[in-house]
C-alpha cells in the first residue's frame, strides 16, 4: 500500500509538473519554432476606397468618461461620411444618455441608443449592432485611448480578404502598483503568445478594448458570454483569420487593487471558459487542428493552472517526506513565501520589489480558481 502510495504521488507529480511546463513555457516555443517556419503575411495594403465603419460603444453609468471617449472616437483620422458612433446605454441611471445626446446635437455621427430588454454589456452590443449601418464593426470601452490612425491603419487588414477580425495591441502605460506590474508582466506574455498565433494564422481570442471585424461575420451574443471570447471563436468556425496587429496600439488601465484585479480574472475566466465552450466545434482537431491546439494550450490549460499547482504541491509534500524531489519542494515552498511577502508588502502599499512577480502570478491564478469556481455552480455573470 505504501509502495501504491509513493507511486500515485511520482505519477501526479510528474503529470501536474509537465502540464505546468508545456503551458508555460514548452507551448511559448513551440509557437515560437512554428512561426519561423511557417509564418502567414496578411496582405494588408492602404485601400483606395475606405469601408464605412460604425464605433459600438456599450456603456451602463459612465458619465464621468464617455464625453472623453467620444472626444477620442471624434479625432480619429477617418472620412465623417464614412464613420458612426453608436452608443448603446444599458440601462444607465445617471447622465450618461444625456451627455451622449447633447453630444450628438454637436456631431451628427453620434447616435445614441437607450437598452431595453436583457441586460449585460453583449445584450447591449447586440442591439448596437442591429442599428450599425457600417461595413466594419469596430468594438471599444470607454476607459481606451486611441491614435488618430488607429481605424486608417487597422483597415489595412481588410484587404486581404481571408481576414475576418482585427485587433489592436493594448499599451496599459506606467503601472501604479505592484499588482499592475506583475500583471503588466503577465500581459506582455499573453501578447507574445497572440503575435505568435496571429503570424501562424491560428488565432482565436482578441481584445475588447478595440476590435474591429467585418459586419457580415458578426453573430448575435449570448448575454452570459464576453465579446473577446466568443467574436474570434465565430470568425474562425466561418473560415476567417483573426489577426493581433502589432502596429495598432491603444491605450488602457490595468486593476492597480488586489480586489480589481481579482475580479477581472473572475470574470473573465468564468465567461471565456464557457463561451470556449459553448463553440465545440473549434474544438474539434479534425476540423481545426491548429486552432484547437492552441486554445487549448494557450486558453483552457491557463485556466487550468491553479488545480495543476495544488496537485504539484500535494503530491511534492507527500513525497518529500519520503525524502523524495526535496529539492523541488523546497523551490516550491520558497516560490509561494515570496508570493506572500509581495501580497504583505502590496498591502502595506511598499514597493514589492521582485517578490511582486510571484505574488501576481499567484494571484491571476487565484482568479482562475475562483472563475473556474463559478463555471462549476453553474453562475452566469452577465455585467461588465
Amino acid at each position: 500500500m505504501i509502495l501504491l502510495g509513493g507511486s500515485l504521488a511520482r505519477l501526479t507529480l510528474g503529470v501536474a509538473f509537465l502540464l505546468l511546463t508545456y503551458t508555460w513555457v514548452g507551448y511559448p516555443i513551440l509557437l515560437w519554432l512554428l512561426r519561423s517556419a511557417f509564418a502567414r503575411r496578411v496582405d494588408r495594403a492602404r485601400v483606395q476606397t475606405l469601408p464605412s465603419i460604425s464605433i459600438v460603444i456599450a456603456v451602463r453609468n459612465e458619465e464621468e468618461k464617455i464625453a472623453a471617449k467620444l472626444m477620442d472616437c471624434i479625432a480619429l483620422d477617418y472620412p465623417r461620411d464614412r464613420l458612426e458612433i453608436v452608443v448603446v446605454s444599458d440601462h444607465s441611471t445617471d447622465r450618461t444618455e444625456q451627455i451622449v445626446a447633447d453630444s450628438s446635437t454637436r456631431d451628427s455621427r453620434i447616435r445614441l441608443l437607450a437598452g431595453h430588454g436583457q441586460p449585460g454589456k453583449s445584450g447591449a452590443q447586440n442591439l448596437a449592432v442591429q442599428a450599425a449601418t457600417g461595413e466594419i464593426l469596430c468594438f471599444t470601452d470607454t476607459d481606451t485611448r486611441t491614435r488618430p490612425d488607429a481605424l486608417k491603419r487597422i483597415v489595412e487588414n481588410y484587404a486581404d480578404p481571408a481576414v475576418g477580425l482585427a485587433t489592436a495591441n493594448v499599451h496599459f502605460g506606467q503601472p501604479e502598483s505592484a499588482v499592475a506590474e506583475g500583471q503588466g508582466a503577465y500581459w506582455g506574455f499573453e501578447l507574445l503568445l497572440r503575435r505568435l498565433e496571429s503570424d501562424l494564422g491560428i488565432l482565436a481570442t482578441s481584445s475588447g478594448q478595440w476590435l474591429t471585424m467585418r459586419r457580415e461575420l458578426y453573430r448575435p451574443l449570448p448575454v452570459m458570454y464576453g465579446d473577446d471570447c466568443v467574436l474570434p471563436l465565430d470568425v474562425r468556425l466561418l473560415g476567417y483569420l483573426v489577426i493581433q496587429d502589432a502596429s495598432v496600439v491603444v491605450y488602457d488601465t490595468m486593476p492597480s487593487s488586489i480586489k480589481g484585479e481579482l475580479r477581472a480574472r473572475i470574470r473573465m475566466t468564468a465567461r471565456n471558459w464557457t463561451g470556449t465552450l459553448a463553440r465545440p466545434a473549434i474544438l474539434n482537431p479534425f476540423r481545426f487542428p491548429l486552432t484547437s491546439w492552441g486554445l487549448i494550450s494557450h486558453k483552457l490549460l491557463r485556466w487550468l493552472t491553479p488545480f495543476f499547482m495544488a496537485v504539484l504541491l500535494i503530491s511534492n509534500v507527500l513525497l518529500a517526506v519520503r525524502d523524495e524531489w526535496i529539492t523541488l519542494c523546497v523551490l516550491q515552498i520558497a516560490f509561494y513565501v515570496a508570493a506572500l511577502i509581495g501580497w504583505l508588502r502590496t498591502r502595506k502599499g511598499a514597493p514589492a520589489w521582485a517578490f511582486g512577480y510571484p505574488f501576481a502570478f499567484c494571484l491571476a491564478n487565484i482568479g482562475f480558481f475562483l472563475g473556474m469556481v463559478k463555471v462549476l455552480r453553474g453562475q452566469k455573470i452577465v455585467s461588465y
